[in-house]
């Protein structure tokens, strides 16, 4: 009640009060009149009901049914009796008039020795007994006593009906005037609340417009009023404030009028002034435009040379050279890029400020458009340990008009600025649609940072030509101060808007708005379907990204459950294949500081080898010293992911092979090599000579000079001999084997140039890229090779463009990828057992072991072949042979595939090349997890753990 008005108090005072009371004693005389007339009824039920027990007493006594019935007549007439009954002494109806409705029991009657009553919904039923009387006169008078003082048997029993009509109307009468008279009484208080209210508020409400016409201006206004004192002595105090005002105005006037006949004086002279003025300004805007003409020619005539500084420092890099020299190349290059930059913008510059920068109007994608620049500017947030994110809402248009080169330049100016004042946390982008915006559609892109802040002195200066927030950071940063009123002048010549809003040492939020004129849908978008339904399991560190990734992968249709830590990413693996629910890709995105983490190391080695889960690692820009946990997961993304490449990495996981998007744009097709071209010498190395003489075959047909070499020691023969540029080395020889000769080629390598080696394998699977790669090769190619995966490996090593012409887009150099398993898998090696088969021994156990790891590769290739030559007997042999090994070894998987495969080879049964596949993927499963485990030292834990029982 303190915050109400006076009005409301008064109102509520003198209201609430009397209404309460009102209420209150209506109430209660309502309640008591409606019960006077229950009970008047009742007491007039009990006295007819005595009254024809009396009457009745001859009847009753002769068994008269006349004069019974005469008697019940009489008392039928009566108002409100509904039915009459009389009845013998044992209980037997002897006369009934009116309606049969209540009839009770002979029982329930012979029970009645007083006058009773019983309630029905609409009528009540009143008993007595029928005594004999004597004719004494305090009988007569005492109704309630019997008519006898002993205890005889009644002559029979009276019973009257009496209807509740009449009394409950009367009751609903006394309801309706009690109602009327409590809103009656509530009105007329109403009324006097509302006239007591206005008299103590209007008085103040008239001293409040007094106050209104006042600060308009209106000092002649005067309050007069009959009211209480209090309000009287107010409105004079506020008519002489009124007064004294008008006063001080009319003096204030008196001074204007001075001060505007001097000012017409001095108008004269301005004016004056004036036209002289607007001759210089004419004369300033001609050498304003000639400057810019001027800006404009010459950074035409700048950046030709420039472009032709840095093709020619670009071309240098490839080139060998010394240590020194790439040094002092790669400082010339950035220092061409920085002036090419500040080139461009003084371009730009000159060209909004001459009137001659022309936009484009072409459709293009905005979400393609913003990752171009995201992926761009990457690598100098991830320097700086910054997390760069896009955030594009799914109800934002893709296909736009516009210029995407400009809004691309825009975007990037925009980012480039938030990384370069921002020592920590992360830059976002944001694309939504305007909400303020009620014209049309526009789309408003945000960039926000957790940089140093901006000052309001700073954002007022912040969109001038060559203005920086900070002078004082141009020589650490650089810049011209061009970037931002470029951009302010783009996005206004594109229709939209641009600004900051900042907070010193909070971070900023640059944005801008461009109007979204929807693009007409002619070319195609690819369709990425086939991941509907997909369970994935996402460990992300960065909250942004982790929200960015996750909204991308549940519009593709897949059920995402986040983790929190890698204990609850295996716990949540193990659970889900134990329900034959596994998931589909464990998504593990890390910063920087966590790829040398041996727990996310264990974490990917349990996910990959021991639970069969495809891994796919996100990382920021990686360096060669950061690198090496991605040799041991199934595929590797760097952040921020493309959309494109993020889908085709998850399909591929998800079902072991690349989607079909029939909507992909081709790739650039580069012409072969023609034969006067100075192209890279290749060494190529492989103990079978059919497949030395197919990849020899294959680099010649491309024009490039090829050596062969049979075998290892041939192969260093010819690298002392000569300089190659690409070595592809086959992995399995005999002798001297790939590994074994990669690592001596390392030992001929100088300190300015390493020799790229380039592994050749049969069975290059995802489990096995750490072996290689960590052995000191820089690639592998899984076999059958094709011209297409040569001429992509020797552009990426080699910096030399050739494409095959007949080489198919679709081919791949990734190997093939076998899906997560989605139950749980039985144990690999169970090192219990291992020890059990032995004896106990642990030396026997090793031994067992090592000799079914030193056949299984064979029997691998084995069984590949006899199946595919259709030997059966030799397949079923071999397969015999195999889960006899295993089972002296504790390998329970190995051992419960061998022993399948065997039995639909003895019974005859279909599905032989799935139990295959089966089989050798146990196999790999047991190398690779041997290869990644100290088993020796866990068999011997075992044996240790035991012996105080033996």
């Amino acid at each position: 009640m303190r915050r109400w008005g006076i009005q409301k108090k008064v109102f509520f005072l003198s209201l609430v009060p009397t209404m309460v009371l009102m209420i209150v004693v209506g109430v209660y005389f309502t309640h008591s009149w409606v019960s006077n007339l229950t009970h008047m009824l009742q007491d007039r039920g009990h006295s007819l009901s005595r009254q024809l027990a009396s009457a009745s007493e001859y009847g009753a006594f002769t068994g008269n049914r006349n004069l019974l019935f005469g008697v019940a007549s009489s008392i039928l007439d009566e108002e409100d009796v509904r039915a009459v009954t009389i009845y013998d002494s044992n209980g037997r109806e002897l006369v009934h008039t009116g309606p049969r409705r209540q009839v009770p029991g002979p029982e329930l009657i012979q029970n009645v020795t007083s006058s009773s009553m019983r309630e029905g919904e609409d009528a009540s039923l009143f008993i007595a007994p029928i005594y004999p009387q004597d004719l004494m006169i305090d009988g007569l008078l005492d109704m309630n006593k019997p008519s006898s003082d002993s205890e005889e048997t009644p002559l029979g029993w009276a019973s009257v009906e009496l209807s509740h009509a009449t009394t409950e109307k009367e009751q609903y009468q006394a309801l309706l005037v009690s109602l009327l008279l409590i809103g009656g009484g509530l009105l007329i208080n109403t009324l006097i609340a509302v006239h007591l209210s206005r008299s103590v508020t209007d008085p103040i409400h008239e001293l409040t417009r007094a106050i209104s016409r006042l600060r308009e201006g209106k000092l002649d206004t005067r309050v007069d009023m009959d009211a209480s004192p209090e309000l009287e002595e107010l409105a004079a105090g506020l008519n002489a404030v009124a007064e004294s005002q008008q006063q001080a105005q009319d003096e204030m006037q008196q001074n204007v009028d001075q001060a505007t006949e001097d000012l017409r004086e001095t108008l004269e002279t301005i004016e004056v002034q004036n036209i002289e003025l607007d001759l210089a300004r004419k004369q300033a805007l001609e050498a304003s435009r000639i400057k810019s003409e001027f800006l404009a020619n010459m950074s035409h005539e700048i950046r030709t040379p420039l472009n032709g500084i840095i093709g020619f420092t670009d071309l240098l890099l490839k080139s060998p050279s010394s240590a020194q020299q790439r040094d002092h190349l790669s400082t010339i290059r950035k220092s061409s890029e920085i002036l090419l930059t500040i080139i461009n913008d003084i371009l730009d510059f000159s060209k909004i400020e001459a009137g001659k920068l022309v936009l484009d109007r072409t459709p293009f994608r905005l979400r393609d458009t913003i990752e171009e620049v995201i992926v761009m500017l990457a690598p100098a947030a991830h320097d700086k340990n910054l997390d760069l994110v896009p955030l594009v809402y799914n109800d934002v248009p893709d296909a736009i008009m516009g210029d995407p080169l400009r809004i691309k330049q825009v975007i990037t100016n925009l980012i480039n600025n938030a990384i370069k004042f921002t020592q920590s946390g992360e830059v976002v982008l944001r694309a939504m649609l305007d909400d303020d915006d009620s014209s049309g559609t526009r789309i408003r892109i945000s960039i926000t940072d957790t940089g140093v802040g901006l000052s309001q002195n700073q954002q007022q200066s912040l969109f001038h030509a060559f203005n920086q927030a900070d002078p004082s950071t141009a020589r650490q940063y650089g810049g011209t101060g061009l970037g931002l009123v470029i951009s302010r002048r783009l996005v206004e010549e594109m229709g939209g808007e641009i600004g900051v809003e900042s907070e010193l040492g909070k971070g900023s939020c640059f944005w801008f708005t461009l109007p979204a004129d929807i693009a007409s849908e002619n070319d195609s978008q690819p369709v990425r379907k086939g991941l509907e339904q997909e369970r994935a399991l996402y460990l992300e560190y960065q909250e942004t990204t982790g929200l960015a990734t996750e909204n991308q992968l549940r519009e593709w249709g897949m059920d995402v459950q986040r983790a929190a830590t890698p204990t609850e990413v295996i716990q949540a693996v193990q659970e889900a294949q134990t329900g034959k629910l596994g998931f589909a890709v464990v998504i593990l995105g890390l910063a920087r500081h966590l790829l040398h983490s041996n727990q996310h190391r264990e974490l990917v080695r349990t996910l990959e080898y021991e639970c069969d889960c495809r891994v796919l690692l996100l990382t920021p820009t990686l360096n060669e010293e950061n690198s090496s946990l991605v040799d041991l997961v199934s595929a590797h993304l760097t952040k921020p992911v493309r959309r494109e490449r993020l889908f085709e990495k998850l399909y591929q996981l998800v079902h072991g092979q690349e989607p079909d998007i029939t909507t992909r744009q081709p790739r650039e097709r580069i012409p072969a090599l023609g034969p006067d071209t100075d192209s890279p010498r290749i060494l190529a190395v492989d103990d079978n000579e059919a497949n030395l003489k197919l990849i020899v075959t294959l680099l010649r047909d491309l024009n490039l000079s090829v050596q062969g070499a049979s075998s290892g020691y041939e192969a260093l023969q010819h690298l002392q001999k000569n300089r190659f540029d690409l070595v592809f080395m086959d992995v399995q020889m005999p002798g001297m084997d790939g590994t074994e000769t990669t690592a001596r080629i390392r030992t001929l390598d100088n300190a300015n140039a390493r020799l790229p080696v380039i592994a050749l394998t049969a069975h290059a699977l995802s489990e096995e890229r750490e072996q290689l790669l960590g052995s000191g090769f820089d690639g592998y190619m899984t076999k059958p090779i094709s011209q297409s995966m040569i001429a992509r490996t020797l552009e990426r090593h080699t910096g030399t463009g050739i494409q095959a012409e007949d080489a198919p887009e679709t081919e791949t150099e990734a190997p093939a990828i076998r899906p997560s398993a989605r139950t749980r898998q039985q144990s690999v090696v169970d090192p219990d057992a291992c020890v059990q088969l032995a004896g106990g021994k642990v030396d026997l156990a090793e031994e067992l072991l090592s000799m079914l790891l030193d056949h299984v590769h064979h029997d691998r290739d084995a069984i590949r072949a006899h199946y595919a030559n259709g030997e059966q007997k030799a397949l079923l042999e071999r397969v015999h042979k195999l889960h006899g090994a295993t089972r002296y070894a504790g390998v329970p998987e190995l051992r419960a595939r061998a022993n399948k495969l065997e039995s639909m080879l003895k019974q005859g049964e279909d599905g032989i090349g799935d139990a295959i596949d089966a089989l050798i993927e146990a196999i790999d499963r047991l190398e690779n997890w041997c290869r990644q485990t100290n088993w020796q030292e866990q068999l011997r834990t075992v044996a240790n753990d035991e012996s105080p029982g033996q």
